[in-house]
């Protein structure tokens, strides 16, 4: 029986099964497929929360657009 010195072994044992490409998640495929709406043709956009710089929270709210 051969002695297993160096990689030889590790080489022969992985060639030996190639594990096949994992398909691609398509969980967020299509997600920015609509282009942006024109300027000026939307009449409310939504505004994320945040806090002031005195220390209170705003909510999140839709403005109209001036």
């Amino acid at each position: 029986m051969a002695t297993s010195k160096g990689r030889s072994w590790k080489n022969e044992r992985a060639s030996v099964t190639t594990p096949k490409p994992r398909p691609r998640s398509n969980k967020y495929s299509g997600g920015d497929a609509h282009k942006r709406p024109a300027s000026g043709s939307r009449s409310q956009v939504w505004v994320g929360g945040y806090t002031r710089s005195d220390g209170s929270k705003v909510s999140g709210y839709y403005r109209t657009v001036p």
